[in-house]
């Protein structure tokens, strides 16, 4: 969750903090006073590119920094990433007129794309844009996948990879213009470097034994000089022997660093040993440096070449092998490679319909969900649908998903985008966002004036809903309708002030008294059977959200 929130010459704020709780913190003041500037900077803060025209006017930079709780999710990733934390995750954007723009994550700088990586999934904002989202076919089968869960999903995807590989080789082949000419050439390639014989790593030991070798001189003395100090008389080992005779003594202490000193004296012996193999090597006759320096010569001709590296020049080896063997037998290689596409084409296909069938299972779970959702704000007539269409095989199957939906009786389903009232948009969408944010494992949730459109009874719904949400989930929300703001439980007015010819944005925590003020103020005016009415509606909307108040 969001535990606070600093704003500094941010477009009309100077200088705001806002400190969080957790449930339903619901934020209200007049049109224009900042509310959903406060958003916005939240939402740069998360996830937005840098745009120096929200610098307040005569400032230089602008600063967002906000201070998040962590959970096992939010640390692993942190770990990943190397960054260090203590009990809390803190964010801070700088922007600045000389474009000199900062991301810092515990003061460590990093990207915008690690930073929406890091709390994508963790805070929601939800506007319009968020409700296009939602309506937009694109996402929806997204949305469903995210509710089924399939991990046949990700089995699927990998072998449509291998479907998608085998049918462009396929086509390839189909399509191939080989001719004699482009067969001899090929093949004089492929005969020379499979006559080469190259091996990953020869290259490299060819390169130290040439090195090795030129100084050999030097090396030979270096090693028996090493080798005489270590194993003359009285030389390294016969003194390390002595060491360990004298401390032949019955105390358990000594005991133990004479067993440490032993056995450091056989891990000595065995680097020694190495020492004299690669003493050894200078006198082996089998090694010869014109034999080194030609095999190296095969290497660097091939290399420079076919501009390849010798990893490189053995894929190629094995690339030219299938051209030559295609040309000789294309008749077989086609029908070789149509059978092994047919096989991982009918295994997609088969893993493909028991994803929709599961999909189609679990669609009818969600369809359900979301009416109940719905009916719970009001929408008692409300038909939801997930409708399927069958498509060819693609990196998501073969489902192809809207939401269908109809609101009032005798109206035929239609697409979720074509709902044309403002109000029924925004409990829908609200439906919507309470089952999927829950699956996301959202920890907080900002509804920038989701109950566009309602009024009285339906609005008191709305506030229900979300103060139910809020009992798994921080919900911040921005609202002009007293019904919404009287289910928070916590209240923030929003106003502006002008000070010195400029404006200034301010933020005030309400007691119980003054939210039943703003909340007349709300739903009119300030009278004194305003006030009452707006106190019988805290009363009735805590009583409905949260049993008393």
């Amino acid at each position: 969750m969001i535990k606070s929130l600093n704003i500094k010459n941010y477009a009309i704020i100077e200088d705001l903090n806002i400190d969080f709780n957790n449930g339903f913190n619901v934020f209200t003041g007049e049109t224009g006073a900042g509310k959903s500037i406060i958003v916005g900077a939240l939402s740069l803060l998360l996830k937005g590119r840098s745009d120096t025209s929200l610098i307040r006017k005569g400032a230089n930079k602008s600063y967002i920094e906000g201070v998040f709780s962590l959970d096992d999710n939010l640390k692993n990733k942190l770990d990943e990433a190397d960054i260090y934390y203590d009990d809390e995750l803190i964010v801070r954007r700088t922007l600045s007129i000389d474009n000199h723009n900062t991301i810092k994550v515990n003061d460590t700088t990093v990207t915008l794309n690690f930073l929406s990586n890091l709390l994508g999934d963790v805070i929601d904002i939800h506007s319009q844009k968020d409700s296009h989202y939602l309506l937009n076919k694109k996402n929806h089968l997204l949305l469903l996948d995210s509710y089924v869960d399939d991990n046949n999903l990700n089995e699927y995807k990998l072998h449509f990879e291998a479907y998608k590989r085998a049918y462009d080789i396929l086509n390839s082949l189909k399509n191939d213009t080989y001719n004699q000419r482009d067969y001899e050439y090929n093949l004089f390639d492929y005969n020379e470097i499979h006559d080469a014989k190259l091996k990953v790593d020869e290259e490299n030991d060819l390169k130290n034994k040439e090195r090795l070798f030129k100084d050999s001189a030097k090396y030979i003395e270096v090693l028996n000089n090493a080798l005489d100090l270590y194993k003359n008389d009285n030389g390294i080992k016969d003194n390390l022997n002595s060491l360990i005779k004298s401390l032949d003594l019955d105390n358990d202490e000594f005991k133990e660093i004479k067993n440490n000193i032993q056995n450091s004296l056989y891990s000595i012996d065995d680097e020694i040993s190495k020492l004299s193999n690669v003493l050894n090597t200078f006198n082996n006759e089998d090694i010869n440096m014109d034999d080194i320096q030609e095999r190296l010569y095969i290497y660097s001709k091939l290399k420079r070449k076919h501009n390849k590296s010798v990893e490189e020049l053995l894929s190629y080896e094995n690339e030219l092998k299938e051209k030559i063997n295609f040309y000789l037998n294309k008749d077989n290689v086609l029908k070789e490679k149509e059978e092994e596409f047919n096989a991982i084409k009918e295994k997609c296909l088969k893993l493909a319909k028991d994803i929709s069938k599961t999909r189609k299972s679990k669609a009818k779970e969600l369809e359900n969900k979301v009416i109940q959702e719905a009916k719970e704000l009001m929408l008692e007539n409300i038909d939801f649908k997930i409708v399927f269409n069958e498509t060819e095989l693609s990196s998501i199957g073969i489902d192809d998903v809207e939401f269908y939906v109809s609101t009032n009786k005798g109206e035929e389903l239609k697409p979720l985008k074509s709902v044309a009232s403002g109000g029924e948009v925004s409990r829908l969408m609200l439906s919507l966002k309470v089952i999927f944010a829950k699956l996301a494992n959202t920890q907080t949730i900002i509804f920038d004036e989701i109950d566009t459109g309602v009024s009285g009874k339906v609005a008191l719904a709305i506030g229900e809903k979300i103060a139910k949400l809020s009992k798994d989930i921080q919900v911040l929300t921005i609202t002009h309708l007293a019904p919404v703001a009287a289910c928070a439980n916590h209240h923030y007015f929003i106003y502006k002030i002008d000070d010195n010819n400029t404006t200034k944005t301010m933020i005030s925590k309400l007691n119980n008294e003054e939210i039943i003020k703003e909340l007349a103020n709300i739903s009119g005016s300030v009278t004194n059977e305003s006030i009452e009415a707006a106190s019988q509606l805290y009363k009735l909307a805590q009583e409905k959200c949260y049993g008393s108040k």
